[in-house]
């Protein structure tokens, strides 16, 4: 009896894995399709006529990025949480000021804001070889960010993004400047914000992101994601008012709500909350 229960239990555990596998490899097949088939369709579009893709892109990107979220879901096994609060009701444009844990986060900013033309200051190095991340970039004219260029031109496509968010563009800011390995909250920094608010006042939505580091990287998206919630959610509206003085303490304000946001977050997943 005894070895009839263990052989079950082991075969549990292997046919368990098969489904796990399984589910991981469908959900990255289904991902990579859909980005090589969105590549081709972008390019093609883009070659005949670059406003129409434009367009496409302004009308649909946050759907396509929610359907990446569902996929997530189904077969990566992960728990998504998306604040309703992001989703109507907010000052439109406005500049969104958030953490940041993996690329995933440019993902579920665009699935949140369904009601805004989100338009992310990027390094400039994704406009080339990302299937379809990179002609999203570059069709939809996000701020792109050579960091090996130095401050002038830096400086240059932080103004240009503030000029555009003039016809109604909402940028996005991740203010730590690089991405966090361990889920913490690094110190924001005002220099990027500042530049887009000099050209166009706008309100700061601050929103905490937090779960993309587990899955920062390639090896570890290859895991299974059981267990792992990504989640966004709304800390504040915020008011920079117009001095330099003024933006870097609503900046401030930005990274103590959204530390206290996460911290809460962390606390709950390990039982303290």
């Amino acid at each position: 009896m005894k070895s009839t229960t263990f052989e079950w239990w082991v075969s549990s555990i292997h046919v368990g894995h098969y489904i796990v596998t399984m589910g991981t490899a469908i959900f990255l097949l289904s991902i990579s399709s859909l980005f090589f088939a969105w590549d081709f369709f972008l390019k093609a579009t883009s070659a005949i006529c670059r406003p129409v893709a434009r367009a496409f892109l302004d009308a649909r990107v946050s759907h396509m990025a929610a359907h990446l979220m569902r996929l997530a879901r189904v077969y990566g096994r992960l728990s998504v949480e998306l604040d309703v609060r992001l989703t109507t009701g907010l000052p439109n444009p406005c500049l969104v000021c958030a953490n940041h844990q993996s690329m995933a986060d440019i993902a579920i900013l665009m699935a949140a804001f369904k009601s805004h033309s989100l338009r992310f200051v990027a390094k400039k190095e994704l406009t080339r070889g990302f299937p379809a991340v990179s002609e999203v970039l570059r069709i939809q004219q996000h701020a792109l960010i050579d960091r090996h260029g130095g401050y002038q031109s830096t400086s240059k496509a932080l103004t240009t993004l503030g000029h555009r968010a003039k016809r109604g563009l909402s940028p996005v800011v991740f203010a730590e400047g690089t991405r966090s390995r361990s889920g913490e909250v690094t110190e924001f920094h005002t220099g990027g914000v500042r530049s887009i608010l000099e050209v166009t006042p706008l309100p700061i939505v601050g929103v905490a992101i937090d779960g993309g580091y587990h899955f920062a990287s390639m090896k570890n998206l290859l895991k299974d994601l059981k267990g792992v919630t990504y989640r966004i959610g709304f800390v504040g509206v915020f008011d920079p008012g117009t001095t330099k003085h003024t933006i870097a303490k609503a900046v401030k304000s930005v990274q103590d709500s959204v530390t206290k946001q996460i911290d809460e977050w962390h606390g709950q997943a390990t039982g303290q909350g």
